[in-house]
């Protein structure tokens, strides 16, 4: 009787498929769109060209389309550190060279308005899971093209954005200086002054991905950048309700930066729409 495929423990994957993402070799293309949340990804469907939804398993969604004749995945990350290291090794694995975020940030800049968007150019660093992968103290930059790319399809997109610093942390309430509760007082929990500090330092706000996804792509020698959209304001105290259009822009913004990257300076007439 022929004994069962085991895989390895150390590297779980059986007949091509990882572990956790819900794909197999052949499924992700170069550049990945990056989202945390899984419900993002059937935006970006709605935004790209020839949509097809590879498949979702835990946080992970993913599908994959083309942009301006580029081909483009997005998976989502999950929240945090941990799940993205995840979604980045698995996906450079698969053929992933680069790796853009499209998320949320709580802005501590009040010059920010809700709704626009911030080109992170620089993560700095806090959180453990980054750690492992880059122990050094200094802010990790996102790749020098990627950044470059993303202003300008901004710029060409009209887009309001600007280039900043981000603060990732691994916790949403304390960790970003909120609450736990309704009512609480604000001066007496443990990370009280945080917001000010982070100013002082230069960030321009705070996200839970963004040092992981620099920190574990660098690694592994991909590509890396971020563009997030201010969903919040904790300078002003103001929340992003309606964000349907803000995220689709998010989108487009991202894979015309990709486009861009892939055509190179010399080619790049007729990629905006």
């Amino acid at each position: 009787m022929t004994e069962p495929k085991s895989r390895s423990a150390a590297f779980p994957w059986l007949d091509g498929r990882p572990a956790h993402l819900p794909c197999r070799e052949g499924d992700v293309t170069a550049s990945v769109l990056l989202p945390g949340d899984p419900d993002r990804v059937d935006t970006a469907v709605g935004v790209l060209d020839d949509p097809v939804a590879i498949g979702r398993r835990r946080e992970f969604q993913m599908a994959r389309g083309t942009w301006r004749g580029t081909p483009v995945t997005v998976c989502s990350t999950g929240i945090g550190g941990p799940s993205t290291e995840i979604a980045v090794v698995e996906l450079a694995h698969l053929g992933m060279r680069r790796g853009i975020r499209i998320g949320g940030m709580g802005a501590i800049d009040p010059s920010l308005p809700l709704g626009s968007f911030l080109i992170v150019d620089k993560a700095l660093r806090n959180t453990g899971t980054a750690r492992i992968y880059d122990p050094s103290e200094e802010a990790i930059p996102a790749s020098a093209s990627v950044v470059e790319a993303l202003e300008q399809a901004a710029g060409a997109l009209g887009l309001p954005c600007r280039r900043g610093a981000i603060y990732t942390t691994d916790s949403y309430y304390w960790g970003q200086e909120r609450v736990v509760r309704p009512g609480a007082d604000p001066e007496h929990i443990p990370t009280a002054g945080l917001m000010r500090r982070l100013a002082l330092a230069g960030a321009a706000g705070m996200d839970m991905e963004c040092e992981a996804l620099f920190a574990v792509g660098r690694a592994l020698d991909v590509e890396v950048g971020a563009v997030l959209a201010v969903h919040g304001n904790r300078a002003t105290d103001c929340w992003l309700e309606d964000y349907e259009k803000t995220q689709a822009d998010l989108i487009r913004l991202a894979a015309t930066a990709v486009a861009l990257l892939d055509a190179g300076p010399a080619s790049n007439t007729g990629i905006f729409r």
